[in-house]
């Protein structure tokens, strides 16, 4: 399961918290990311909303 604040989903190998490493645009609405894991190097890719991505790269207001 992705979380939805800067972090990955567990490494389905080893169990490290996965990092995000690119995010492309997919299909209307959606944007694929890829995550890999810095201690096996194993990479998942997963399709998620692009609300969520917009959530991650727009400034925040205080």
């Amino acid at each position: 399961m992705l979380d939805k604040q800067n972090q990955g989903p567990q490494c389905t190998a080893c169990g490290s918290p996965m990092r995000l490493s690119v995010i492309e645009p997919s299909m209307w609405g959606q944007d694929l990311r890829t995550f890999a894991c810095p201690h096996c190097k194993r990479v998942q890719r997963h399709v998620i909303e692009s609300t969520v991505t917009e959530a991650w790269v727009a400034p925040r207001e205080q």
